[in-house]
């Protein structure tokens, strides 16, 4: 008797440290049952887009559950942050149906080293943007509320499984217009010397949008030109302005890529680019000069 008390105790503190050193996606040792779990997103990365492009923005969402026995309705809330409501842009339902039996519980997030057998798919059809005016950066997340099962919950509470993702669209043609750029030393030996004041002149870009008939604006989505104003070049005419996926700007004069020129006679050399839609700014930081190093500089635009 005494040897089967031993085996039970045994049993128990077994079963305590496995429960305890549960590998699941939430890390508090809970883990999916048949039909009770959670919906998640695969990722929580941000995803870029530009007005003008086709097709849409697929978002996967991973369905914990090992399985369901009927057709699982997976909610989710479009919600503005910034620029154009997006609920009044896209004509989403606010819903995706996943097939019962459909799941994807045997994917990353129990560390199987499986791929997903189902990811059930959101759609957001880029090209109901085309009949909007976009002023700014259109940002806004999808984020999942639930699903039509009491058991299955979106996300988990007490951890941090994604149930947001951020999109933001860009519109070339809302980038498109005058700047006024300032120049400064912002370190250094040269703090708050700006070349274009020394030299006389402070001045304006045009960025314009280049015809692309393979865009459904007929323009490029994601690419301006620029052209000075002012009696000095202070950057080369036709350098383009790509704006990455990243948040990115690529600064191209065909001669030297990523390296506009400033004054004439010396580079800006960019480290770090921002664009700003609610402030109407593009900003560079970077060292200037080559070979000789003059200092941290920074060059900003404004939109007018």
């Amino acid at each position: 008797m005494k040897n089967i008390f031993k085996l039970l105790s045994l049993f128990l503190v077994v079963s305590i440290a496995v429960s305890c050193d549960s590998t699941t996606g939430d890390d508090m040792g809970y883990s999916a049952q048949e039909e009770r779990g959670w919906v998640e997103f695969v990722d929580a990365s941000t995803v870029v887009v530009y007005k003008g492009e086709s097709g849409s923005i697929d978002i996967d969402v991973n369905i914990q559950v090992p399985n369901t026995s009927s057709d699982l309705t997976i909610n989710y809330d479009l919600v503005s942050v910034s620029g154009a409501d997006p609920s009044t842009v896209f004509s989403n339902t606010g819903s995706v149906v996943a097939p019962a039996g459909e799941t994807s519980y045997m994917g990353p997030s129990n560390i199987t080293g499986k791929e997903f057998t189902f990811l059930s798919l959101i759609e957001i059809d880029k090209e109901e943007l085309l009949d909007v005016t976009l002023s700014q950066p259109m940002i806004f997340d999808v984020v999942l509320t639930g699903t039509s099962s009491s058991q299955i919950t979106a996300g988990l509470e007490g951890t941090d499984i994604a149930i947001s993702k951020r999109i933001i669209v860009y519109a070339a043609d809302a980038i498109a217009g005058v700047y006024d750029v300032t120049e400064v030393f912002t370190a250094g030996t040269n703090e708050g010397l700006s070349l274009a004041a020394l030299f006389g002149e402070e001045y304006q870009l045009t960025l314009a949008q280049i015809p692309d008939a393979t865009s459904l604006t007929g323009f490029n989505t994601n690419t301006l030109v620029a052209t000075n104003t002012g009696a000095n070049e202070w950057i080369t005419d036709g350098t383009t302005f790509t704006f990455n996926s990243d948040g990115s700007i690529l600064v191209d004069d065909s001669f030297n890529p990523g390296i506009p020129y400033l004054a004439l006679f010396s580079y800006h050399f960019i480290d770090t680019s921002v664009y700003d839609g609610d402030a109407g700014t593009i900003t560079f930081d970077g060292d200037f000069g080559f070979p000789t190093n003059y200092g941290p500089y920074q060059w900003v635009m404004t939109k007018q």
